[in-house]
């Protein structure tokens, strides 16, 4: 074997399964669910932080590669007080939007600082979908989200 072919192979079986593993997506992939919401969301650094003075929603697609339970985590930021929230729920769904796994809503317990919840309970069937849906408190952040595909 050559040496260049004898690399690449090494490339494909090491790094194929790790790129398989996770992927991160930023909070600027996402948008808010009402159309009218989009001017509550401001962005810095590819965070979304809620700038109106209501909670608002804002819900994240996330491509999947299979079918099965997926593990999503949301980095979120709370405001500075108890008001100021994120609590984020993953959910899958099958192609005809009728069948609904997961759903449970987790929320930030720390103010003014980022905070990772893990969301455990989303199932994406054959044909399905997955996406994170975030409630958003004034001055709330969404940063990242992280997931296996």
């Amino acid at each position: 074997m050559t040496r260049q072919f004898k690399q690449a192979v090494l490339t494909v079986v090491v790094l194929l399964p790790l790129a398989a593993m996770a992927r991160t997506v930023p909070a600027s992939s996402g948008r808010s669910v009402l159309w009218s919401d989009g001017s509550c969301f401001a962005m810095s650094y590819s965070t979304m932080t809620n700038s109106c003075s209501t909670r608002r929603s804002f819900e994240l697609p996330l491509p999947v590669d299979n079918i099965g339970y997926k593990t999503v985590t949301v980095t979120a930021r709370g405001g500075a007080t108890a008001s100021n929230r994120v609590g984020c729920m993953a959910i899958g769904m099958n192609r005809e939007a009728t069948i609904v796994w997961g759903g449970t809503r987790k929320w930030t317990t720390t103010y003014s600082a980022s905070q990772a919840l893990s969301l455990t309970d989303a199932y994406v069937p054959t044909g399905g979908y997955l996406y994170a849906n975030c409630l958003v408190d004034p001055a709330g952040q969404v940063n990242t989200v992280d997931y296996n595909p």
